[in-house]
């Protein structure tokens, strides 16, 4: 069951729920936890069976919340820690000592929790640099689609991009794909001299990808349009395994990759389950404009990456 490849937003979630099912259930430690949007989304998780909350922070003003908007966090645990960034530090503690498995952004800024996440005396960085992925369920097209990066590094060098990359596809990974299938981008569908960025994808991003990744597609850059349909055969006369057929598309700039996912999310209603990578846990983000469902996919997704981190023993 688990090597079956994951396409849906609602099969994400179904996933998570299987996984705790199994006694694999993941427990998530939210810094700064009094968030009105951070704490029903962690309750109706938990509340789902695919996750444990663990809500860190100020505990007068998480129960005053709940009770404000009658959420259910009797099934949560609290840790009380009145200052933020005393929080912030205790929900990483937290992962550090295995006693949580991802890291969830409560009512903190995300540079000063991913500063604490990156502290070296928790020893949770990485070899690459963090990277957010948004992964879409978008109506119309056949599987999930994850957009790279449109929250961490704002314009990365080739270095940062294959990095990125790699973090993308730790992510396919999880969600059991097999091969994991990348779209480089590109706003033309021929060569252009005038785009800089397709040099050093073309000499070093996507050769280095093919030499030192295992079971992936890679083909780029190619447009949006000819990853994520296959009219792309019938009117472009382009080939490949990654045309229309696209799991992971990796883009040049953070305002790129943004504007994209924010517009499918907002004008195409695509269910959004996004994730920061890089870090050895993974660190989840919800938004007051997030749906119901975004934030349980977003949390879903969270512990699937955990449970393939656990299984992989990937940080060994």
């Amino acid at each position: 069951m688990e090597q079956k490849p994951i396409h849906s937003a609602d099969e994400l979630i179904r996933r998570a729920v299987a996984l705790a099912g199994k006694g694999r259930k993941r427990t998530i430690a939210v810094a700064a936890a009094q968030d009105v949007d951070v704490i029903g989304a962690v309750s109706q998780a938990q509340a789902e069976g695919f996750l444990n909350g663990v809500l860190v922070g100020d505990a007068n003003l998480i129960e005053k919340t709940a009770g404000e908007h009658s959420l259910d966090i009797g099934h949560l645990n609290i840790v009380d820690i009145k200052d933020v960034t005393a929080a912030a530090h205790g929900a990483v503690k937290m992962a550090a000592e295995g006693r949580a498995d991802a890291i969830m952004k409560g009512f903190l800024p995300t540079s000063a929790l991913l500063k604490v996440v990156l502290d070296k005396q928790y020893g949770l960085r990485g070899k690459n640099t963090l990277s957010h992925c948004a992964v879409l369920d978008i109506p119309g097209y056949h599987k999930l689609l994850n957009l790279t990066d449109g929250g961490m590094v704002v314009r990365p060098d080739p270095e940062q991009k294959y990095q990125i990359l790699e973090n993308a596809v730790l992510v396919g990974r999880a969600l059991g794909l097999s091969p994991v299938k990348v779209a480089v981008s590109a706003a033309v569908d021929s060569f252009s001299e005038k785009v800089p960025h397709i040099h050093s994808d073309i000499d070093y991003v996507i050769p280095t990808a093919k030499k030192t990744l295992e079971d992936i597609v890679i083909q780029g850059p190619i447009t949006f349009e000819l990853a994520t349909s296959k009219r792309g055969f019938e009117y472009k006369d382009e080939t490949g395994l990654v045309v229309g057929d696209a799991d992971i598309f990796l883009m040049d700039s953070i305002e790129e990759c943004n504007l994209v996912a924010k517009s499918l999310i907002q004008f195409a209603q695509a269910v959004f389950a996004g994730v920061i990578v890089g870090a050895k846990v993974p660190v989840s983000l919800v938004s007051r404009t997030d749906t119901v469902k975004n934030k349980k996919a977003s949390l879903a997704l969270a512990c699937l990456l955990a449970d393939y981190y656990d299984r992989t023993k990937v940080w060994k």
